[in-house]
């Protein structure tokens, strides 16, 4: 029971938790590719948006794998059944939803910040 409530939070925070460092760390690269300090950095900015987002969608779809995992342990019950099993259930299917809607943004995000001009001097 251990093991599926740890894969069920894992499941249920991680997906969010990689989302958002995505985004934060896309940031960080944006602001270093763009700004007059980070120049003689050589940074590579569509090789790191491009890590950063796989790594990020590679992680939100192990997240929806322990999802997954917990969904298939717990098939012979249902949500409504009485805790701890209905609630790890319960949680499992809505992580499930959760991740796969993060890993539809995490590609969006990707393909915005790769096909997109980064630094335009107005």
């Amino acid at each position: 029971m251990r093991r599926l409530e740890v894969l069920q939070w894992v499941g249920l925070l991680a997906g969010a938790a990689v989302w958002a460092a995505a985004h934060v760390v896309g940031y960080g690269v944006t602001e270093a590719s763009c700004n007059s300090g980070g120049a003689n950095w050589g940074i590579h900015f569509d090789l790191w948006q491009g890590l950063v987002t796989g790594i990020a969608g590679a992680l939100a779809l192990a997240a929806a794998g322990a999802a997954l995992a917990v969904i298939m342990l717990t098939r012979g019950s249902s949500y409504e059944d009485a805790p701890p099993v209905g609630r790890i259930r319960f949680f499992a299917l809505a992580a499930l939803v959760a991740n796969v809607i993060f890993t539809v943004a995490l590609l969006l995000y990707a393909l915005g910040s790769i096909f997109n001009v980064a630094c335009r001097q107005g």
